[in-house]
């Protein structure tokens, strides 16, 4: 079967009561800055549909976090 997400962190295994979908870096709680999320294309609606697929087969759905840029003012 192929992949339904192409990401080098959505896991994906026939368990023994069915297809097991997940994504590694939201069960590790890993935390992307914006840039870093864009680069692996881990956008809001990647992140959104990733979240639905769990959700659909697993019950509950956790996606890796966004940390917004800090801009710190020039004084």
């Amino acid at each position: 079967m192929e992949k339904l997400v192409k990401c080098k962190y959505w896991k994906e295994y026939l368990g023994l009561n069915g297809w097991v979908m997940f994504c590694s870096a939201g069960a590790f709680d890993q935390i992307f800055t914006r840039e870093e999320a864009e680069k692996i294309g881990c956008t809001d609606r990647q992140r959104a549909k990733c979240h639905h697929i769990m959700e659909s087969n697993l019950g509950f759905g956790l996606v890796p976090g966004i940390k917004e840029a800090i801009v710190e003012e020039a004084k």
